[in-house]
């Protein structure tokens, strides 16, 4: 392997490592805030499901958003 042969790969190798970073970096901040959304409607969901009146009233506009 010639010397210009050697530093393509190296460019290649450094090209894809790069990429490969940007794309777990995304996914990373993807996860996060799939996991921080669904901690924040879990507690919404307890509050609601802790008070009948809250429930009753929850219940009621989501019907009227279906309509």
């Amino acid at each position: 392997m010639n010397e210009q042969d050697k530093q393509i790969s190296r460019l290649v190798i450094n090209s894809l490592s790069d990429k490969l970073s940007q794309e777990a970096t995304k996914s990373a901040t993807f996860e996060a805030l799939y996991t921080t959304t669904a901690m924040e409607l879990e507690q919404i969901k307890k509050i609601i499901e802790s008070d009948e009146e809250l429930k009753a009233k929850f219940e009621e506009v989501k019907l009227k958003g279906q309509n």
